[in-house]
């Protein structure tokens, strides 16, 4: 971009603002493959394995209309299987049934940057998993929003983790710093890794410390067509505003 001395500043600042613009998520989703011997050898504190046996995946669409109580009961399908559980990404808005707690996705982020980003990207679909056959009831995971916190580096993670927004809510999974990647490209990015038992749900849910960051599964999500916020493509159109009057006073 060339510029006058009039107007210099007016040019700088635009071009500041448009290669440094906030981005937002219009679509997404990720995919969780499940180990399912690493759930069978988990929480053996409790007894002999399996304790935790997957008996349902309700997809973003089934668990939007189903209630919780309806969650523990309800067969999604015929089979199940622990690979290639789709979750697909919320809105901004969500509408949870009854005791259901889904989550809007807030994510904006800087291209190149995504650890310096705010919000949290909400995924639909819920897991359920019966507690020895169901006879000692039965876990939901699910609802989660995947975030990044420094304080996850702490516990061993990479930063990336799933929040799990079912009450009690909490971190349910670590994406483990051995695996993680992230690929960006134009109008979209990959994160995915290695999913490993977060400190909270191995020594309080499960109150088995020894299955801290256990392996049970990978992880990919990719967001797609991130667009300028709003307030971005004013602040871009307001820098071009001033370049154009300044020419026009430069002419006078």
């Amino acid at each position: 971009m060339k510029c006058s001395l009039v107007v210099g500043a007016a040019c700088a600042a635009a071009f500041v603002v448009t290669s440094a613009y906030a981005d937002t998520l219009a679509g997404g989703s990720a995919t969780i493959n499940f180990y399912e011997s690493a759930w069978t050898n988990l929480a053996s504190g409790f007894g002999a394995p399996p304790v935790l046996t997957l008996s349902g995946f309700f997809n973003q669409a089934q668990a939007g209309t189903l209630s919780e109580s309806q969650l523990l009961i309800t067969n999604p399908a015929p089979s199940v299987s622990y690979t290639n559980e789709v979750y697909g990404m919320n809105g901004s808005v969500v509408t949870n049934a009854a005791g259901q707690y889904a989550q809007p996705t807030t994510f904006n982020f800087t291209p190149g940057q995504l650890t310096n980003a705010t919000g949290v990207i909400g995924l639909g679909s819920v897991a359920r998993f019966d507690v020895y056959g169901g006879a000692y009831g039965e876990l939901l995971f699910g609802d989660y929003t995947l975030q990044y916190s420094t304080s996850r580096l702490a516990l061993g993670g990479s930063g990336w983790y799933l929040e799990g927004n079912i009450p009690p809510a909490a971190a349910a999974f670590d994406l483990l710093p051995s695996s993680l990647n992230i690929v960006q490209s134009a109008g979209s990015f990959t994160i995915s890794g290695e999913l490993g038992v977060s400190y909270e749900v191995a020594n309080y849910l499960f109150s088995t410390p020894s299955d801290t960051l256990a392996d049970v599964g990978n992880f990919t999500f990719t967001g797609t067509d991130s667009v300028p916020e709003p307030s971005s493509i004013a602040l871009v159109a307001s820098g071009l505003g001033m370049l154009w009057l300044g020419r026009k006073r430069r002419r006078v």
